[in-house]
């Protein structure tokens, strides 16, 4: 039987995983965000893998270190572009405090995947005014982090 890997199940796990933490958290801000501003509209977020590094010295197993970045965007009017800009500064502290939380009880957890807990959040945003639909505006926001798991070795049967 094959085992399932660290990374799926520190984002996807259905109880503890990060991913189904987030999308709660996501949908109560995207509800309290659309009902105080009509026009706007939240695209589904995307994930983005970059730098993964292995290391093995003085560890029983080696970890590895995976780079992520979440990727969310939110369209509005371009003549509310500061009031957008407002909004997604607010969902940015809103992910980061997402995370950390997720982090942390995942640390405390007893057989843990997440071999240290995420210290960082970095990232940014930007924004674009769009030709479609007219007068629009999109805000961009990125927020990266690392995860820091253990190597799996298959068994040989």
């Amino acid at each position: 039987m094959t085992q399932i890997s660290n990374i799926r199940q520190l984002l996807t796990d259905a109880k503890l995983g990060l991913l189904p933490h987030l999308d709660e958290r996501l949908q109560r801000t995207k509800k309290s965000f659309q009902e105080r501003h009509k026009n706007l509209e939240f695209q589904p977020y995307d994930l983005l893998f970059s730098d993964c590094n292995t290391l093995a010295a003085n560890e029983p197993r080696p970890l590895i270190t995976q780079s992520i970045t979440l990727k969310l965007s939110m369209t509005g009017t371009a003549k509310d572009k500061f009031e957008l800009l407002l909004l997604a500064s607010e969902l940015q502290n809103t992910v980061d405090a997402a995370i950390f939380e997720w982090s942390n009880r995942e640390w405390h957890q007893l057989e843990k995947p997440l071999k240290r807990p995420i210290t960082q959040i970095t990232g940014g945003l930007d924004s674009e005014f769009l030709q479609h639909p007219a007068e629009s505006c999109r805000v961009t926001i990125y927020r990266e982090f690392d995860l820091t798991y253990t190597l799996i070795f298959e068994n040989k049967e």
